[in-house]
């Protein structure tokens, strides 16, 4: 993955945010540059930003930095490319359109509005604010980013009884493929309580045991509605492949509902593909979600 920073010059915001975003995904694969607008290919970065990272202990990377011009081919390389103003964002959108799906300004990005004011030619206290506004982003759009990247290693799986033979045709699946995945019942057609499976699922996957889960009931809706009641949790119950798409990329849902004896198995397994494949885009969405988790707690 190509995370692109982008400011105006290249030589305060961007390789500011550059920087300490590589100290917080180092260890990952992601790789992390910065570019500027009206960048004067070669300036270094201005001494306001490399004192301000100095006490970070970063203070080398700046002082090796040379500004870059954006190209198309940076931005067409690039996965995920982060602004630090509308005014920057609009520009890319308007003048390269072709990426413009993948740009955001950092703020939105992780949830919030407004812009990173620009400290150039301010003083080193203007870019100290600067910086430790980046730092606070930064550390938020990262946990976003190492989510994205992040293979789902093991399901939570359950069901009740009108769910079991589709539980089994998912459990099969899951074998074929080499999913790893922990079985939370039930274990028979033999006639169970739909909330006892429904909470035992959702209450792992909300301690951060299993990164997401699957229940299946008769319609799918009783066990969403009790998966619901487990503060963490969004369950979504999903009929069509569209909507399981959506659930992860708009909804950040962490279990998937399904109908056992409304959703056929080969529409079934197609769903469950699509969901666990799909990341979070972040965003407005986020700070859509933000809103609901804060509901939890009231």
């Amino acid at each position: 993955m190509q995370v692109l920073f982008v400011c105006t010059g290249n030589t305060c915001r961007s390789p500011m945010a550059a920087a300490l975003m590589k100290q917080e995904l180092k260890g990952t694969s992601v790789r992390v540059s910065s570019k500027g607008l009206f960048a004067l290919d070669g300036e270094k970065a201005s001494k306001g930003s490399i004192e301000a990272l100095k006490k970070r202990g970063l203070n080398l990377e700046l002082e090796q930095h040379k500004a870059q011009q954006i190209t198309a081919k940076v931005l067409e390389d690039s996965d995920l490319i982060l602004t630090m103003t509308t005014s920057h964002k609009d520009y890319l959108q308007r003048h390269f359109s072709e990426t413009a799906n993948k740009i955001y300004t950092l703020k939105e990005f992780v949830g919030e509005e407004g812009d990173i004011t620009d400290p150039y030619g301010g003083s080193l206290a203007d870019y100290e604010r600067t910086a430790s506004e980046i730092e606070r982003l930064v550390k938020m759009a990262a946990i976003i980013i190492k989510r994205k990247m992040q293979m789902v290693l093991k399901v939570a799986l359950g069901s009740d009884h009108g769910g079991f033979e589709l539980k089994e045709e998912v459990r099969k699946y899951f074998d074929e493929n080499g999913i790893e995945y922990e079985d939370f019942g039930c274990f028979s057609q033999e006639s169970v309580d739909y909330p006892d499976i429904a909470f035992s699922v959702a209450e792992s996957v909300a301690k951060g045991e299993y990164p997401v889960g699957i229940l299946i009931c008769g319609t799918g809706i009783g066990m969403s509605i009790a998966a619901n009641k487990v503060p963490g949790i969004r369950a979504a119950l999903v009929g069509d492949v569209y909507s399981a798409k959506m659930a992860r990329e708009h909804n950040d849902s962490n279990i998937l509902v399904l109908g056992g004896r409304v959703t056929g198995k080969n529409l079934a397994l197609y769903i469950v593909e699509t969901f666990l494949k799909t990341d979070f885009a972040g965003g407005r969405h986020a700070g859509r979600l933000k809103k609901i988790s804060s509901h939890e707690s009231c």
